[in-house]
């Protein structure tokens, strides 16, 4: 199952595409060992893997970028000069990942004025209920409370820290791993297989 989100950048000839399975295409595929870090890397040349991080942008389009998921959130980067993408779950959001990500990016010399963003399929707020040690971590304004239960928004903490750092064109595809039955969640099934993204230039 192939679902195509590219409409959804405004970023001419940048693609984003969601797979339940294996992507034909091996070829210039690069993957990071992801480890809910708050580590991204910017990259100019293909390795395979690159160890220990969660976020990898790049200005190279002969190179695709892949993600992970199965809860956490992809979010994609598309801009004129570059593209990357995130992973980023409770952890990655409280240890500032998206703050460390758009640090990267400026001092590489880019300017985020044109950036587009889509946060792709991840647990929404209704299903993704924390205990007082995650709910510490994140403002009030992100906890929802329902039968003694507290639930989190990743998607809106996600959204707010991009905003304070000015950018506001990101699209929230808003589709629920957990509520959705096609769709790999680890909080649902305890599953090891994980729903793969990919970005690129053509």
């Amino acid at each position: 199952m192939l679902i195509d989100y590219s409409e959804r950048i405004t970023i001419e000839d940048i693609n984003i595409f969601f797979s339940l399975s294996n992507f034909e295409n091996t070829n210039n595929v690069v993957r990071m060992n992801q480890t809910h870090s708050n580590k991204s890397i910017f990259i100019d040349q293909f390795l395979n893997e690159y160890e220990n991080c969660d976020g990898i942008f790049t200005s190279n389009k002969d190179l695709i970028l892949e993600v992970s998921t199965a809860d956490c959130l992809p979010i994609f980067f598309a801009d004129k000069f570059f593209f990357g993408v995130i992973h980023a779950g409770w952890k990655g959001l409280a240890e500032g990942i998206i703050a460390n990500s758009i640090q990267l990016l400026i001092k590489n010399g880019f300017i985020l004025d044109n950036t587009h963003i889509l946060i792709g399929p991840s647990i929404r707020k209704d299903f993704f209920e924390v205990k007082e040690d995650v709910a510490c971590l994140f403002d009030k304004k992100f906890l929802i409370s329902k039968n003694e239960k507290t639930f989190l928004s990743l998607q809106d903490i996600a959204i707010n820290q991009l905003n304070s750092f000015n950018i506001y064109d990101i699209v929230d595809v808003e589709e629920c791993t957990y509520s959705t039955p096609h769709y790999y969640s680890y909080r649902r099934d305890k599953t090891d297989k994980r729903i793969k993204g990919r970005i690129y230039c053509e």
